[in-house]
């Protein structure tokens, strides 16, 4: 079937008004609208208009392009745009591995590399994530070992910006190995000491710094892990591990007890 035995559709008509048809096409579309009084009217009302455009924007086309319509500021603009739905696409990526072990180091990530502002992960959240992360590790699970129990407290008391009192949870059945600091957020640090049972079984103790608001004890579920945290005067704290509930509490209480010289 040839161009012109082609059936004649509402796109030949537009291209007919826009000049865009072949000779031999354009003569096949105007036998068409011969036969079809109607249609014909429709299509000389739309050259008309747009005869009258031509006119009317005549004298624009001599002056110069304005610069925010010159392909190079186009390719720039779309550039931008792109890397801002980029950096949103991202930052919904982040979000994803928050819930997961990646959400301290996502964040971090997001802000160092990317330039995007980061709310603070939900404190159990980040808690959670750094205890799966660490308390697998067998050679270096921690950075300061417990017989270095004075440095370490020191250590992370200064970098905290407060003094840390490291609770002693040997009456709960739990033993220090030793601490770490990660980090938590653009420049808050937070601290995570690890305690571990004689079953093999591990605790983490995790204090941020930044935190607002205060509450008092509660637990948080997340699979197979429970996480009790409470916070005051700007900090947070998360006691974390595979326990149930109700015994996570009570070993929660006896920290709280023990840092706040209550023990």
């Amino acid at each position: 079937m040839t161009g012109s035995e082609l059936p004649v559709g509402e796109d030949d008509l537009s291209a007919l008004v826009d000049g865009r048809l072949t000779p031999e096409r354009a003569a096949t579309v105007e036998a068409y609208l011969a036969a079809r009084p109607e249609e014909a009217a429709r299509i000389q009302a739309d050259r008309a208009i747009r005869a009258a455009l031509r006119e009317r924007l005549a004298p624009k086309a001599g002056e110069p392009v304005p610069a925010r319509l010159r392909a190079a500021a186009v390719i720039a603009e779309r550039r931008r745009i792109r890397r801002g739905r980029l950096r949103q696409a991202l930052a919904a990526c982040l979000v994803l591995l928050a819930g997961g072990t990646g959400g301290w180091f996502a964040r971090d990530l997001s802000e160092r590399f990317w330039g995007i502002p980061a709310r603070p992960a939900p404190l159990p959240q980040e808690a959670l994530a750094a205890h799966r992360i660490y308390t697998v590790e067998v050679v270096h699970p921690v950075e300061v070992k417990a017989d270095q129990g004075a440095h370490l407290a020191q250590w992370l008391s200064k970098r905290l910006g407060r003094r840390l009192a490291i609770p002693d949870l040997e009456g709960v059945g739990f033993r220090l190995i030793g601490g770490r600091l990660l980090p938590a957020g653009r420049s808050d640090v937070a601290a995570q000491l690890m305690y571990g049972a004689q079953d093999g079984s591990r605790l983490t103790l995790y204090v941020r710094c930044g935190e607002a608001g205060r509450w008092d004890l509660r637990v948080t579920k997340q699979g197979e892990f429970a996480s009790a945290t409470w916070a005051t005067g700007g900090y947070g704290y998360a006691l974390s591990g595979a326990l149930d509930p109700d015994r996570l509490m009570m070993v929660a209480r006896a920290a709280l007890s023990e840092m706040t010289g209550g023990g």
